[in-house]
């Protein structure tokens, strides 16, 4: 992998964060033209983005301490290691969310309309994002099967994996993720054309990632947390939390949006 892109001397550009700072750029430009799209102040996006840049960092930045508690528990003043990384992508969209919430409501914007603004861009933020992954060498997937073709293209360097897995090739599923993430993104804005009620493509990205993330775990390696009795990792459980409520707001309004016919035809 390559974790650092280009060196000078001392100075460093690391994959992982160049990608993350193009990820969020994309995103910001998507929703800047998208406000003017749908009449919406292209100015609050700007704002707004500020915000949800550092929710979401801190957000994912929790997470990760939560999910590995027992790392930090023995040693509490290592949190404040900020360098050491570790985001988890769940807690920086829940934390962002919330925030967003609050940025909407505080200004008296349209809940449903930036919802549905906004959700292409957690997508976008997402395919691209993993890309640094793949650079960084992070989010690593479980040894791949001799039939998987480029094989040799999924060979980590030694030094930032268990040592049971070391030379071995993985699965890549941080493109795998990047790749369903990118399609996301192209049928939700789509979607976002022809959509039956607002607040639809919202929901639609929160039941299409989570149903999408919820089988990617399956194939990942790396300590991600959960239940171990139930062979279920943290963004699985909430993976099965967002899916279940994603279902039931679509299928609520998409009922809704059916027309009963007067006269008792069949259409």
């Amino acid at each position: 992998m390559y974790p650092i892109i280009f060196e000078l001397g001392k100075f460093r550009v690391y994959s992982y964060s160049l990608l993350a700072v193009l990820a969020f750029s994309c995103a910001l430009i998507y929703a800047y033209f998208e406000a003017k799209r749908i009449r919406e102040d292209p100015e609050k996006v700007i704002d707004l983005a500020i915000y949800l840049f550092i929710s979401g960092l801190l957000g994912a930045y929790l997470l990760n301490v939560m999910v590995n508690w027992r790392i930090y528990i023995k040693d509490p003043l290592r949190i404040f290691h900020f360098w050491e990384g570790g985001l988890v992508y769940y807690g920086g969209f829940i934390l962002a969310c919330l925030v967003a919430l609050v940025y909407i409501k505080w200004h008296n914007l349209n809940l449903r309309s930036w919802a549905d603004l906004l959700a292409p861009c957690a997508m976008i933020i997402l395919a691209i994002g993993r890309i640094g992954c793949f650079l960084n060498g992070c989010c690593y997937g479980k040894p791949a099967p001799e039939w998987l073709p480029l094989k040799k293209l999924w060979i980590y360097p030694l030094g930032r994996l268990p040592l049971e897995l070391e030379g071995i090739p993985l699965h890549p599923t941080q493109l795998y993720c990047s790749l369903l993430s990118a399609l996301i993104v192209l049928f939700l804005i789509w979607r976002s054309r022809r959509k039956k009620f607002p607040g639809e493509v919202f929901w639609l990205m929160l039941f299409l990632y989570s149903l999408t993330r919820f089988f990617i775990e399956f194939f990942r390696a790396d300590q991600r947390g959960g239940i171990a009795s139930l062979h279920l990792s943290t963004s699985q459980l909430i993976s099965i939390v967002f899916f279940a409520l994603a279902s039931f707001f679509l299928a609520k309004n998409y009922f809704k949006t059916i027309k009963p016919n007067p006269r008792g035809e069949k259409n």
